[in-house]
């Protein structure tokens, strides 16, 4: 028995059944020759549509390997184009954003230094020789 699913391979599955199996009994039910044989096309339609969709997802698949093989070399490009515009005006030049680059800015200087730097102190343990204090009775 054919599949009982809905997706149009298992539809196409069900009419190639039907189909197959009527073929043999169409000169004893000629009134069922015209439908047999509309069914018969649908299927072959269906099965060319189906074969250039596939076509078509292998085409898609190149051209968006192709446009990601583009983009990376194009930011490779516009990366090594960028460096050599630092080179020539300077790091730091505001010339630099008519190309679409931030300049490099000098870091904001702490207004307290030392208070990020502090270590955190450790936690302080008993004297009495063992690290793990005892209570007493």
């Amino acid at each position: 028995m054919a599949t009982n699913g809905s997706t149009i391979p298992e539809k196409i599955a069900r009419w190639k059944v039907i189909t197959t199996g009527l073929k043999p009994l169409l000169a004893d039910m000629p009134h069922l020759a015209d439908l047999h044989g509309q069914l018969e096309k649908i299927i072959t339609q269906s099965e060319e549509l189906d074969a250039r969709s596939e076509a078509l997802k292998a085409e898609s698949r190149e051209v968006n390997k192709n446009r990601a093989g583009l983009a990376k070399t194009g930011d490779d490009l516009r990366k090594r184009l960028g460096a050599s515009l630092k080179t020539s005006f300077g790091f730091a030049s505001e010339k630099l954003i008519e190309f679409g680059i931030k300049p490099t800015r000098p870091r904001a200087r702490d207004k307290n230094p030392r208070a990020r730097r502090t270590p955190a102190v450790p936690p302080e343990t008993s004297q009495g020789g063992s690290e793990s204090p005892q209570k007493q009775s």
